[in-house]
């Protein structure tokens, strides 16, 4: 009989193997089309589109609420019950918040902001929020189970239709709506592919007291989310207003490179929850099982982030075109990446104590944020002048960051066990020298290369190359996932 950790490992090496090999292809789909769309729409199209949809993701994670992650943790008998009934509460809540934000827009839209096509674009994209909220029921069902090959076969063809849409409404000058017919092709592909895959069928189904529960639990544990996510607002209600739509327009494409390079970080959030809490019960493994999967992932984005960060230089000046600074976007996307390395490290732990119920580290750590990035971000916004308001909006949103993860330690080493960091912050020294090597001088190149031949680095290689290739041998014999029928 095999190991309980060795078992695990393989099947979580498996569904990450998924997850990584597809979000490759989805890496080189969403730079090629990423590039040719923002060079036909240009910076303030850009700008006015990824405003918008900041705001639809804040209000997605308002109506999802954790119900994903209580389906994804249910056990029992009536898990299908379960998420009948998840179904029914996404969409019957999701309807009537897509009211309420339609009203909210309307308003913020025209006192505050004062941009008419603010107000239509937001209120198209914010349409879409019911059919996307159901989507989690099938998809919760696909999680549960680690099955991220259908998931991420599901998420690719989206992003393809995504482009096949958006790109030929460009060409022909449609600017910012190509963006959100793109859009609304992507997240109906989403919805129905998770339908489909899981073949899921929603029942009538609803039990008040079963509600109660849900809720109970999704409640707690989305609101350290709510406050961190409004983050995702602060374009709109601060930097558009404040620095126009060419600065979000240039935020958002050094978000959207540095997003797409950092699949890995996805992977390993959406991996890490289910893999977690098969062995929330057992401290030592899980301290084991977070501190891998922080090497892991601060591995794979920062060989993603320097990568980009030497050959961009090169090649994004005829890519881009004139309409865009490439500095710019080299800047802002130095400090961006910087940043999600680091909270890659300490995501993961988050999602340990997530899973361990201590969601009040999580509330804490998360308001600390969003109050001093909000006071930070319109410090900067207000008081530099308007050609270095981005750059001081950058260095705030990295700066607010950094008393989280110091909270989330805490929570960690006192709750679950102390994660092993050596290994994670050697490779993170190596990435931010890669990344400054372009902008300060190339000799940090050389400390780069130093780092990774640390021996603690080497023994790490060696042990991930152990990993893969048990998973490797593994494949072969390993079990189909079940299917649920409606």
């Amino acid at each position: 009989m095999q190991p309980a950790d060795d078992s695990l490992r393989k099947r979580a090496l498996q569904g990450g193997a998924y997850l990584v090999v597809r979000k490759g292809i989805s890496v080189v789909l969403g730079l090629v089309g990423a590039v040719i769309l923002v060079r036909l729409v240009g910076p303030e199209a850009y700008g006015l589109f990824n405003a918008c949809y900041g705001i639809f993701n804040y209000l997605l994670s308002l109506g999802v609420m954790g119900v994903n992650v209580y389906l994804i943790r249910e056990k029992g008998d009536t898990l299908l019950k379960q998420v009948h009934l998840a179904f029914w509460w996404l969409l019957f809540f999701g309807l009537g918040l897509t009211g309420l934000a339609l009203l909210a827009l309307w308003w913020i839209g025209n006192r505050w902001v004062g941009d008419e096509s603010f107000v239509e674009v937001a209120l198209l994209i914010c349409l879409n929020l019911p059919l996307t909220l159901i989507s989690y029921a099938p998809l919760a069902l696909l999680e549960r189970e680690l099955d991220y090959r259908r998931t991420t076969f599901v998420e690719t063809g989206g992003q393809v239709l995504y482009y096949f849409v958006a790109l030929p409404l460009a060409l022909v000058g449609y600017g910012v709506w190509s963006l959100v017919a793109g859009f609304w092709a992507n997240q109906l592909m989403l919805t129905v592919g998770y339908f489909a895959a899981m073949r899921y069928r929603p029942q009538w189904y609803w039990d008040w007291s079963r509600l109660r529960a849900m809720l109970g639990y999704s409640f707690m544990q989305a609101v350290p989310g709510w406050f961190y996510n409004l983050r995702e607002t602060a374009p709109s209600i601060l930097l558009m207003p404040l620095a126009g739509q060419a600065a979000v327009g240039y935020w958002a494409i050094a978000n959207r490179f540095a997003n797409l390079l950092s699949f890995a970080k996805e992977a390993a959030g959406r991996l890490s929850i289910p893999a977690f809490a098969r062995v929330q019960d057992e401290p030592l493994r899980l301290t084991r099982a977070v501190s891998e999967a922080m090497q892991l992932q601060t591995l794979s984005l920062g060989i993603f982030f320097v990568a980009f960060g030497l050959a961009a230089p090169f090649v994004l000046p005829a890519l881009l075109g004139p309409s865009w600074s490439v500095t710019e976007v080299l800047v802002v996307f130095v400090l961006v990446a910087l940043r999600l390395q680091l909270s890659s490290l300490f995501a993961i732990q988050g999602n340990a104590l997530f899973i361990k119920g201590h969601n009040l580290i999580l509330l804490y750590t998360n308001l600390t944020y969003i109050l001093i990035f909000l006071g930070l971000g319109s410090i900067a916004l207000w008081l530099l002048p308007e050609e270095h308001r981005l750059l001081g909006y950058a260095v705030a949103d990295l700066v607010a960051h950094l008393p989280t993860y110091w909270l989330r330690h805490l929570g960690m080493t006192r709750y679950i066990g102390r994660p092993d960091y050596r290994v994670s912050m050697l490779w993170i020294g190596a990435t931010a020298c890669g990344l400054l090597a372009p902008l300060i001088h190339g000799g940090l190149l050389g400390v780069m290369v130093l780092l990774l031949l640390h021996p603690l680095s080497l023994k790490a290689f060696r042990q991930i190359r152990s990993f893969k290739q048990l998973a490797d041998q593994s494949r072969s014999s390993s079990n189909q996932p079940p299917s649920y029928p409606s």
